[in-house]
């Protein structure tokens, strides 16, 4: 796998796009200017969790005795869990609560950024590539698109509204179903077979 292709890889599952609705609702209430900072530096922290994840994950998985296929395919169920509720949201979604408090890592830079499809990822392709400096290099390359769409966020909501927005959530929900399965049946290629 290139450079490019994994860097696309991240930045589908991290889905910045996809979470604009969210994390628009939950800064809500704190000035325009507060708004385009503190989605900036919750993107910064994401991609700091990602990078520290990268690391701390193969010592997870040799510490739990976990195989590749293993992570493979519960990384898939969790996406497609994750892709599922952005195609079918709740209406409560649509009404998230703005949060009191300025948002400090959780639950903009984790969970919602760099939540379990994106760590789940990383330790897949960390193991299958053998590469760990590929990785981290596809890494910042995917938040260099990461980083300008949440800055991009609050005006985002200002053009599209919010039926544009939950309607763009739907369409990257359908491509996080397609990668979830892609993460599912390369798991079970693995366990069958033997071969990554």
């Amino acid at each position: 796998m290139d450079l490019f292709t994994l860097a696309l890889n991240f930045f589908l599952i991290a889905n910045p796009v996809g979470n604009i609705p969210s994390i628009v609702a939950l800064i809500k209430d704190f000035s325009f200017d507060r708004q385009k900072k503190i989605v900036f530096r919750e993107g910064v922290f994401a991609l700091l969790i990602a990078l520290g994840f990268q690391f701390a994950g193969s010592q997870l998985l040799t510490l739990l005795e976990i195989q590749t296929y293993t992570v493979s395919i519960a990384g898939g169920i969790v996406l497609l869990m994750v892709a599922l509720g952005m195609i079918f949201p709740k209406p409560a979604v649509a009404e998230e609560q703005a949060l009191q408090r300025e948002p400090f890592v959780v639950p903009i830079a984790s969970p919602i950024i760099s939540g379990g499809g994106v760590m789940s990822s990383i330790m897949i392709y960390t193991e299958l590539t053998k590469n760990s400096f590929l990785v981290s290099s596809a890494l910042i390359l995917a938040w260099c698109a990461v980083l300008p769409i949440l800055l991009l966020a609050p005006y985002l909501k200002r053009i599209m509204g919010e039926r544009g927005l939950i309607a763009l959530e739907q369409i990257m929900g359908m491509v996080l179903t397609l990668l979830s399965m892609r993460l599912v049946v390369q798991g079970m290629k693995i366990y069958f077979t033997g071969n990554t």
